[in-house]
């Protein structure tokens, strides 16, 4: 069954998919801080008496690193390679994320930690994924995008309830590092043994020296160009802004069903229908941009938080369109990195895609830093969710005319030059 699938998609399929299966891996990994942050909140809101806004304050600090820090790997990224950057990343990532534990009713020691695993998030950034993933794939980048994006689908689906489940009977403090030391033993191994793209490969063959830049397919070269675009001021604001409102009520979704008077266990499951409502979006989109008009599809897809928000306003006490709420905003999370992604290579290239991708996605890495902060802030001052919902609703119209109007691709100024050899 080709599913529409041309030859040459097939074939990169057949090269390629262990590349996107061990790009899913290294995408669950960097989504630990996102998906448990929400179930630690309760215990840790009771222990020390912080506020929410307090407690998300250590994962802003974390994302705030990331956005100012991101164009550095993105840059390490054109020069040595994913594969280099990601491995330690992701040990760096599970294994500082595990010093949570050590928190004491020491405030600032709470956002020390949260320093300090920020380093490990910077090796893990969508850019060393999607980057790796360009390289490899043409015919088919949107769902191969989608798969490897999906790892923060799989990260929503079982994060939430391994957390809660953990702290159940281990307490947060013992769960944090078992979480961690799980998630290490089932992924770390799928990231060495098959995370390889084309421009490792044509390293490892000499093809290329540490001092160029990985140019494996057609793009536009001049930064400077790229940056003044309207065309990637419209997809940096509008990655800003989905990731703001977005994921701020994703990183609260368990205390948002606490909210709506479930029980932890049933918040905890509600909120884990979103890794549902994700992978089938990113699956989906994914299908679609590559065959349809992609600024089409993609503005279309971010107007569903809308549905979403207005469900949760009207009918937040009934469990099931409560979920439904949940699955929709999920089906919207899944178009969100892997939208952007795909428009950024197609109007931009491949050749520069580490550097130029990077800077969209510094900007929506300190939006996931605000977004967290300003929904929790806006239930220590009223006492709920509801004004934040309200207020989200017309970003989702803007970020979806931006989408609309993105405009075309600029004209390439490089053809490749090294053209590697199958990962």
């Amino acid at each position: 069954m080709s599913l529409g699938f041309d030859a040459e998609a097939r074939r990169e399929w057949r090269e390629g998919w262990p590349l996107g299966v061990s790009s899913l891996a290294g995408m669950t990994v960097a989504s630990i801080a996102l998906y448990v942050i929400g179930s630690l909140v309760g215990p840790i809101e009771a222990e020390f008496g912080w506020s929410r806004a307090q407690i998300m304050l250590g994962l802003t600090i974390s994302t705030l690193v990331g956005a100012l820090l991101g164009p550095v790997v993105g840059v390490m990224v054109d020069r040595w390679g994913p594969r280099r950057i990601a491995l330690p990343g992701a040990v760096l990532t599970l294994t500082l994320f595990s010093i949570l534990s050590l928190a004491t009713s020491s405030y600032p020691l709470w956002l020390g930690l949260w320093l300090i695993i920020s380093i490990g998030g910077l090796g893990v950034a969508p850019t060393v994924w999607t980057m790796a993933i360009a390289s490899n794939f043409e015919k088919s980048r949107g769902l191969a995008i989608a798969l490897a994006m999906c790892g923060s689908a799989v990260a929503a689906l079982i994060m939430p309830n391994l957390a809660t489940a953990l702290m159940t009977h281990y307490g947060w403090r013992g769960a944090v590092p078992m979480f961690c030391g799980i998630i290490g033993l089932v992924l770390l191994p799928v990231l060495w043994f098959a995370f390889h793209s084309k421009a490792d490969a044509a390293r490892r063959q000499g093809a290329l020296t540490d001092a160029e830049p990985a140019v494996l397919a057609p793009g536009v070269t001049n930064l400077r160009r790229a940056m003044r675009s309207g065309q990637f001021i419209k997809l940096a604001l509008a990655a800003f802004l989905f990731t703001a409102c977005t994921l701020g009520m994703v990183s609260n979704m368990v205390p948002v069903m606490a909210s709506q008077g479930f029980g932890p266990a049933e918040a905890a499951g509600i909120a884990g229908l979103l890794g549902i409502g994700s992978f089938a979006g990113r699956i989906g989109t994914g299908y679609l941009i590559d065959r349809f008009n992609s600024s089409l599809i993609a503005g279309s897809l971010v107007l569903m938080p809308v549905i979403s928000c207005l469900l949760l306003l009207q009918f937040g006490e009934s469990a099931a369109l409560a979920s439904a709420a949940v699955i929709i905003m999920g089906l919207a999370l899944g178009a969100e990195v892997d939208v952007i992604a795909f428009l950024a290579a197609e109007k931009f290239g491949t050749a520069r895609f580490g550097t130029i991708f990077s800077v969209i996605n510094a900007g929506w890495t300190l939006a996931t830093a605000v977004g967290p902060l300003l929904i929790s802030l806006s239930y220590d001052m009223t006492g709920d969710y509801r004004l934040a919902i309200e207020a989200i609703i017309p970003v989702y119209v803007v970020v979806s005319l931006l989408l609309f109007t993105v405009g075309k691709p600029l004209p390439f100024d490089q053809q490749a030059t090294v053209e590697g050899s199958e990962a």
